[in-house]
């Protein structure tokens, strides 16, 4: 069986949980109604579902760690020229925070916001927790590091039927190398862009992660068709021919004459 571990890198942090279905809860409900109320029922219940309870429980819950309103990023993506100062060149492009991603900067308008998750390293200084990632997206750190088995990947998804209303979490797959290499990088990180002003609260369901095999991204798609039905049935047979008629005039007294 493919183990899954987590730990805590930060005392903030609240690693991934196990969802569960309360089955005996929503049987209680159901039967609480049929003894007490003349008309109302619940005349189905999805936890009695095997592929709905299955699609609830699967993976492990990803919770916010804070509570705090964010808000949508106006940022864009530029180069800064040779000799030309960073700064003065996100200023210049009218951006009022900045943020190095590989060669090249991202420079963001009111995302204050983001440095309201800025937490104490293990070193003694500050780091952020957000750091913009273009085109509307941040990545935020989450505080804890997993370790998934080799060879197998880690799928990022909403929460089913439970995500707060304007953070889209955008569906990624990652393979357990670098899944395992977060640690050493100050743990695991999600995408999400807030598409309009959301207030998330700690411990609320913000993703869902799920354990892939490698035959999940491997299989192959084979469609097959569907043959026209066989005429098997009783066949009608086709009604005697008949002699075409004469178009010579009868014969008669008269003919014979």
């Amino acid at each position: 069986m493919a183990e899954v571990t987590f730990r805590p890198l930060q005392p903030w942090a609240l690693p991934p949980d196990k969802p569960r279905i309360d089955r005996a809860a929503a049987r209680a409900e159901r039967d609480t109604y049929q003894a007490s109320f003349r008309y109302l029922r619940i005349p189905r219940l999805p936890a009695d579902c095997p592929p709905w309870v299955l699609g609830q429980e699967i993976g492990w819950s990803i919770r916010s760690p804070l509570t705090l309103t964010m808000r949508p990023l106006d940022d864009i993506g530029f180069a800064v020229p040779d000799h030309e100062d960073p700064h003065h060149t996100g200023r210049r492009l009218g951006g009022a925070g900045m943020w190095q991603r590989g060669e090249h900067w991202i420079a963001a308008r009111d995302a204050d916001w983001l440095h309201l998750g800025d937490h104490r390293s293990p070193g003694g200084g500050w780091e952020g927790m957000f750091v913009p990632n273009g085109q509307g997206t941040l990545e935020w750190r989450l505080g804890w590091a997993t370790t998934i088995p080799t060879g197998t990947f880690l799928m990022v998804m909403p929460p089913p039927g439970r995500a707060p209303d304007g953070l889209h979490v955008p569906i990624g797959v990652i393979p357990a190398k670098a899944v395992n290499a977060m640690t050493d990088r100050g743990g695991m990180s999600i995408a999400v862009r807030p598409e309009r002003p959301v207030t998330v609260h700690r411990g609320q369901d913000i993703a869902r992660i799920v354990l892939l095999h490698p035959d999940s991204l491997r299989a192959t798609t084979r469609t097959e068709t569907i043959e026209p039905p066989t005429d098997t049935g009783a066949r009608t047979h086709p009604a005697p021919r008949t002699a075409p008629a004469d178009p010579r005039p009868a014969a008669g007294p008269e003919a014979e004459r």
